[in-house]
C-alpha cells in the first residue's frame, strides 16, 4: 500500500511539474526579443573538417540581419569561391509564416525547403539563419541543465526528426540544439562555441555543428559584426 501510495506521489509530482513548464511559443518568443533590433551585417566562412581537422570545402558567407524590422527579415549570400556557385535566400517572418525567396547564381528557385542543406555541409538554411526560433509547431519537452545553465529544452519537428533546442531559462539564449531521429539517434549536434554582446543584447557568432553518423564536423566562423546605418 506504501509502495502504491508513493507511485502516485511520483506520478503526480511528474504531470505537477510538467503543468508548470512554460508553453514552447513563449520561450520562443522570449529568444526573439534577445535578439539585436539594429539591422546587423556578418561576414565569415563556412568549412566542413575531416576527421584530422583538413578543410575539405570553405564557403563564403555574408548575412544582412534585420530581426527588428517590421517584419523581421534577413538575407543570407553563400558564395563558393571555387566552383563561383553564388546562391541567396531572402526571409520574412511574416505572422501567417515565414516567406522565403531562394536563388542560384541569379535564378529563382521554387518549392524551396529551408531543411535543404548547403552544399553537403551538413548545415541546412533553418540552421543559419536560426528559423526555429519563429517556428509555431514546437512543444516544451522539459528543464534540464546545459553548461551549468537552467534551461528549457524545446522539440521542433524537422520532417521525420525532431530538433532540440537549449534555451536558457534567464537570459533566452540558445546554448546548443540537437537533431535526433524518431528512434532517439543524434543526426547533428549544434554547438555553440561563442556569442557575441550587441547593444547589451546576444546574438550566436560562432558554430561546430557535428555529425556522428556520418563523422563530420563543420563550423561556422564570423570574421566581422557591424552596424548598418538605415
Amino acid at each position: 500500500m506504501k509502495r502504491f501510495l508513493f507511485a502516485c506521489l511520483v506520478l503526480f509530482s511528474g504531470a505537477l511539474f510538467a503543468e508548470e513548464l512554460p508553453p514552447a511559443q513563449q520561450i520562443l518568443a522570449f529568444a526573439r526579443e534577445q535578439l539585436p533590433k539594429e539591422p546587423i551585417r556578418m561576414d565569415g566562412s563556412l568549412k566542413e573538417r575531416a576527421p584530422n581537422g583538413f578543410v575539405k570545402k570553405e564557403l563564403t558567407v555574408e548575412m544582412d540581419l534585420n530581426w527588428g524590422g517590421a517584419p523581421a527579415n534577413a538575407i543570407y549570400r553563400i558564395r563558393d569561391e571555387k566552383s563561383g556557385v553564388f546562391q541567396t535566400l531572402e526571409i520574412e517572418w511574416l505572422p501567417d509564416g515565414p516567406d522565403f525567396q531562394y536563388s542560384e547564381n541569379g535564378i529563382d528557385v521554387t518549392n524551396f525547403d529551408p531543411n535543404t542543406e548547403i552544399d553537403g555541409l551538413g548545415v541546412t538554411w533553418a540552421d543559419l539563419s536560426f528559423s526555429f526560433l519563429w517556428t509555431r509547431d514546437a512543444k516544451t519537452v522539459q528543464a534540464d541543465k546545459k553548461l551549468g545553465k537552467d534551461c528549457y529544452v524545446i522539440s521542433v519537428p524537422r520532417g521525420d526528426n525532431h530538433l532540440l533546442l537549449w534555451i536558457e531559462q534567464a537570459t533566452g539564449r540558445v546554448f546548443g540544439a540537437k537533431e535526433e531521429t524518431a528512434g532517439g539517434k543524434t543526426v547533428k549536434e549544434i554547438k555553440v562555441v561563442s556569442v557575441k554582446e550587441f547593444d547589451r543584447l546576444w546574438m550566436v557568432k560562432d558554430l561546430d555543428i557535428i555529425r556522428p553518423l556520418e563523422n563530420g564536423r563543420t563550423t561556422l566562423r564570423i570574421d566581422s559584426v557591424e552596424a548598418v546605418e538605415q
